[in-house]
């Protein structure tokens, strides 16, 4: 079990430890992160720090423990469940 993850009727299952589920929670939300490639390149460190300038963190471009956590609470906020979703215990 992912210690950042999301699963929801409107986005579906994400694994928010891959890169590749970052990259489709920032597609989910509006931030391009180019190709679904699961590679930490250009285009999805330009989605990041999009995002990471939204939810007001700090913006590196690194996806860290303070931007998964940012995602699985925006992803939580979107999908309508009205809190976020706690991250899971290991």
């Amino acid at each position: 079990m992912a210690k950042y993850e999301h699963n929801s009727a409107k986005y579906g299952y994400l694994n928010l430890e891959e890169i590749e589920g970052v990259q489709k929670a920032l597609s989910k939300l509006g931030f391009d992160p180019g190709k679904i490639d699961g590679k930490d390149g250009p285009n999805t460190q330009k989605a990041v720090r999009a995002f990471q300038a939204h939810a007001t963190i700090r913006i590196d471009g690194i996806v860290g423990s303070e931007t998964r956590k940012a995602l699985v609470d925006e992803l939580a906020s979107k999908a309508g469940s009205g809190q976020a979703e706690k991250p899971a215990v290991s």
